[in-house]
């Protein structure tokens, strides 16, 4: 079969085309191309061209972007298409001269457009033959707009503070969640202001307003200015209409008591000054064990950028991010304490539960989760794709529970390095393994931050590595029962005042991670499942874990082990005697040994 000459045309392009287009890409960016085409329209009734006219336009065009030999299919029969191709809409807003066209792909699930967000316009010369004519059809400057407007305003819209997405809200595990997702105690910016639940917290944020002034010897009308001059991009952090119903004085006295109290709040956790917020007469102190739940809710958040201008004031230097550093660590480890870590970086955060999720990941720029590390005479496994990698079923398999892994030897450590606040690192010995965990604290609190952060996390437009939801979902993995959460506890991993660890159990039973990295522990998991397959290093495990678990069954193994070795030289000697004039008595042959070798021997002739 003869080929045709355009399908010969296309393929001696493939190498060019390939070479602009292959490169770095960028996933699910649904672009929009921008074709400039010189040719005349195929008039399929006559079987040849017809002249371009005003009313005759092109309606549809095909390009392919597979990286095979790139295409652009204008709309006549004769032409063949060569692989797939990705569809394109009818043509919008064509320009009065018919020659170009600006077109938005539908992309199929399965073949996702792939381009690179930082490629120049390619402008590339494509000449072809029309098979029934043999008319030129000519493409001139193809410009690929690789990211197109509407792309860039995808990529430049505001961020949100969203509200929590009403799929975790659905079935009966959402529905018993609900409440963890609704402040109980204070109301904190417009999505729930003015409940009538709630007032009583409004009360005392004046007092807290009053009491953030003197400490930083401003008036209310200083600090109201300062947030005055924010309230635009504060406004901006919402969702569109949920602050029309305020003007500008009210928005801002808002954002004013907010940031106040919640500054207040964590200032006086931070400094151990507990009784102000106890001994009051608005909230009290079951009032107040739930103020920090309330704060770390994804619908109960203030912009950051006020509570910013409102640190700076009362704050100097570096003192407002040691002030939020061991607040952080009070939820983390239990503890008030400044530890290494940043608070703050060159990127500012929307909101105080984004800063809070970043400081549990610790900021790294890549992820410690799924570390591993051999002992040091242990040859490495070289790391290569397996069919497993592309298994979504095996690759998604679920961890081992604390006391399964210490039955094969696998006993849990408190990592030493704590400055990766989510790293989980595995060690494999000659005759058993290690799992480092970070530890941390757990509290009546600590479900509804989980949850918040989960449900940031599913958000659309909030980063999407699910970091929390993937380090959930290895927690439940590892924690199935009690005695988890007891050795857990001997190993001063976890810290929790739930009073029973079924508590604790089923907290972790309860929280639901829907979405999760699913690439984040296969190594992890891979090095765990090759020390377990490892015969030697699980019959050391079960030597260890059952026979020298505790001092007493070390000595009765040992006393055991006594017993049967003198019954076996009992067994052994009655079988076969010794041969001596007595009755064979082993007592009196030692002492014939002891006496021959006490006597002195004759010299040597």
């Amino acid at each position: 079969m003869t080929e045709h000459p355009i399908t010969k045309k296309w393929k001696e392009k493939s190498k060019i085309l390939r070479s602009i287009i292959h490169g770095t890409v960028l996933r699910n960016k649904i672009c929009k191309f921008k074709f400039k085409f010189n040719f005349k329209p195929f008039d399929h009734e006559n079987g040849d061209h017809a002249c371009m006219e005003d009313d005759k336009r092109p309606s549809s065009v095909f390009c392919k972007v597979d990286l095979l030999p790139s295409l652009v299919r204008v709309p006549s029969r004769g032409l063949k298409k060569i692989g797939r191709a990705v569809s394109m809409r009818k043509y919008e807003g064509v320009e009065k001269d018919g020659r170009s066209l600006e077109l938005n792909p539908y992309l199929n699930p399965t073949e996702t457009l792939e381009m690179s967000e930082s490629e120049d316009v390619v402008r590339i010369e494509m000449h072809g033959k029309n098979p029934v004519n043999n008319n030129n059809v000519v493409v001139n400057e193809w410009q690929s707009c690789l990211i197109g407007k509407e792309a860039t305003k995808r990529n430049n819209r505001q961020r949100h503070i969203e509200r929590v997405p009403p799929l975790l809200l659905k079935g009966e595990r959402g529905a018993r969640n609900q409440a963890y997702y609704q402040p109980a105690v204070v109301s904190l910016g417009p999505y729930h202001h003015n409940q009538p639940e709630l007032a009583q917290a409004e009360k005392y944020k004046l007092i807290t307003l009053e009491e953030f002034g003197l400490s930083c010897n401003k008036t209310m009308g200083f600090l109201y200015n300062k947030v005055f001059q924010v309230v635009d991009d504060a406004r901006k952090c919402y969702i569109g209409g949920s602050t029309d119903g305020y003007n500008d004085e009210e928005f801002t006295r808002m954002m004013l008591r907010d940031g106040c109290f919640v500054l207040f709040y964590i200032d006086c956790i931070s400094s151990g000054n507990n009784k102000i917020l106890l001994n009051n007469e608005y909230l009290g102190a079951l009032g107040f064990a739930n103020v920090t739940r309330d704060i770390f809710l994804l619908e109960n958040q203030i912009p950051f950028v006020v509570l910013e201008v409102l640190l700076a004031l009362n704050f100097p230097e570096d003192k407002g991010e040691n002030i939020l550093n061991k607040f952080f660590n009070y939820l983390n480890y239990g503890e008030v304490m400044v530890r290494e870590e940043k608070v703050l970086n060159n990127k500012q955060p929307l909101h105080l539960l984004e800063l809070y999720r970043s400081y549990f990941i610790s900021l790294a720029a890549s992820l410690g989760l799924g570390s591993t590390r051999s002992h040091k005479w242990r040859p490495r496994h070289k790391e290569s794709k397996t069919a497993e990698d592309y298994n979504y079923v095996k690759r998604n398999r679920s961890f081992a529970s604390v006391m399964e892994l210490k039955a094969k030897g696998i006993f849990l450590k408190r990592t030493q390095n704590e400055s990766s606040n989510e790293d989980i690192k595995f060690l494999s010995h000659c005759c058993y393994g290690e799992l480092e965990l970070v530890k941390r604290a757990v509290s009546s609190n600590t479900k509804a931050i989980y949850l918040n952060m989960i449900a940031y996390e599913m958000c659309a437009h909030n980063p999407n590595d699910f970091r929390i939801s993937t380090y959930i979902r290895v927690m439940k993995s590892l924690i199935v029962q009690r005695d988890d959460v007891k050795e857990l506890r001997n190993n001063n991993i976890m810290l929790h005042s739930l009073g029973r660890d079924e508590e604790v159990v089923k907290m972790y039973d309860e929280i639901e991670a829907p979405a999760v990295n699913l690439y984040m522990f296969n190594q992890l998991r891979r090095e765990i499942e090759r020390h377990c397959n490892s015969k030697y290093k699980t019959w050391a495990a079960e030597l260890i874990t059952v026979h020298f678990s505790s001092p007493w069954k070390t000595v009765a193994l040992f006393v055991a082990s006594a017993i049967l070795f003198t019954s076996f030289l009992q067994t052994y000697f009655t079988i076969n005697p010794l041969p001596d004039d007595s009755n064979g008595d082993v007592m009196k042959l030692l002492r014939q040994c002891v006496r021959l070798k006490a006597s002195p021997q004759p010299p040597p002739n």
